[in-house]
């Protein structure tokens, strides 16, 4: 394994940067057209993607189709995807998923490990880099870009320091430090939701969006907030926490330390918990008949199986759950005014919170338009692509040195 390098030092220069961007957002383009597009000359457009397609970070990807064009056709370049893997690590509470992708987002091998938090975190990021070892032997991937690291909670980026990740690790770890001695590549470091968002503006809605608000649902509720095409960042690396916004100031004591947090009622475990107190034979008997009238079978584990019960009892508390979920939503989005609100997570896989959440949203915003939710297309690749991401940005499209 051999860290790519890129030869940065020619990626200095902004016009490399701005070619490389631009065909990142729109694809494979003829040097004419980028030409065009970025106020460059044909001939120094025709320069550097040359150098590009010596160094193999540019391909040629054929013909343009062009009917009844008379003379000599446009080829196009577009980045070769195969230029060099990247290696991803996201960590959540339960497990950990560890990839390699190429450069354009195709996962090309992964596997998932348990998080064990009951080992320091030098023995489990060390177990990490091994089993990430093996994956890049197994893609055979002789350059990497580097690896990205996915992690719940506050995280300071620049020197790669987990502050506070939530149900994994109570104390700061030094990640970054940890993991490049092992793996001898560039490590970067960010919180999960910041790692999606940064996914999204490179690869999804955000390549025509420059105002996002981002909401992940499952099993607990994070946020994160793009303007003007940046990721916001608190200096001392907090994120977006609308999941700890106070919904119920009377309501359940929250992890965080304050009362009736929104991820107290609208978290797996807070629906699991209403569903429970509301749960009886007469009420829910779908729902009985599933569990065998044992409650303790109604767990946050099983919610995707037991919220399939059609018990209108069971309903109700669904409602109320998206009620105050899309209502603490629309209130952030009214202070943010966001272009979109981008939505993803596992409680969205849920067919009735699914087929629910924007006529609730709806009901809560007298003034929404059609298409201002976009449910992720990124969804199906929540696993790696956050990861994946923050790499390709800071090593490929902004490199610093």
């Amino acid at each position: 394994m051999e860290y790519a390098g890129m030869n940065l030092n020619n990626l200095k220069n902004s016009n490399r940067t701005e070619i490389l961007r631009l065909l990142n957002n729109r694809g494979s383009m003829a040097r004419k057209d980028i030409a065009g597009e970025l106020g460059l000359t044909p001939a120094a457009v025709t320069q550097i993607c040359g150098d590009l397609l010596k160094e193999g970070i540019l391909r040629e990807m054929g013909e343009m189709n062009e009917e009844k064009r008379v003379g000599r056709k446009k080829i196009l370049v577009g980045i070769d995807e195969t230029y060099a893997a990247i290696g991803g690590i996201t960590i959540e509470g339960g497990e950990t998923f560890l990839s390699v992708s190429t450069l354009r987002g195709t996962l090309i091998c992964g596997t998932v490990i348990a998080t064990d938090d009951g080992v320091p975190p030098e023995i489990f990021l060390a177990r990490c880099a091994q089993e990430l070892r093996k994956l890049l032997k197994k893609a055979g991937s002789e350059h990497i870009l580097g690896v990205g690291v996915s992690i719940p909670g506050a995280v300071r980026r620049k020197d790669g320091t987990s502050i506070l990740a939530i149900r994994v690790w109570k104390d700061e770890v030094p990640v970054r430090r940890i993991l490049e001695k092992l793996l001898d590549v560039p490590v970067i470091v960010e919180n999960n939701v910041k790692a999606f968002a940064e996914a999204e503006l490179t690869f999804g809605v955000g390549r025509q969006a420059d105002n996002l608000l981002f909401v992940k649902w499952g099993p607990g509720v994070g946020s994160a907030i793009a303007i003007d095409s940046e990721i916001y960042d608190n200096r001392k690396g907090r994120a977006s926490e609308l999941g700890h916004v106070v919904a119920d100031k009377n309501g359940k004591l929250c992890t965080c330390g304050k009362r009736g947090c929104l991820e107290t009622l609208v978290s797996a475990a807070g629906i699991t918990e209403q569903v429970k107190a509301a749960f009886t034979k007469e009420s829910m008997p779908e729902l009985w008949r599933w569990c065998g009238g044992d409650a303790g079978k109604i767990n946050e584990t099983s919610i995707r199986d037991w919220s399939a019960a059609d018990d209108p009892a069971l309903h109700r508390v669904f409602d109320r759950v998206l009620e105050c979920f899309t209502r603490n939503i629309a209130n952030a989005a009214t202070v943010l005014a966001p272009d979109n609100v981008i939505y993803y997570g596992d409680m969205f896989e849920i067919p009735y919170f699914r087929e629910h959440f924007v006529q609730a949203y709806r009901e809560n915003d007298a003034q929404y338009r059609d298409g201002f939710l976009v449910h992720s297309e990124l969804s199906g690749r929540i696993r790696f692509i956050g990861a994946l991401a923050v790499v390709f940005n800071e090593k490929f499209l902004n490199p610093s040195v």
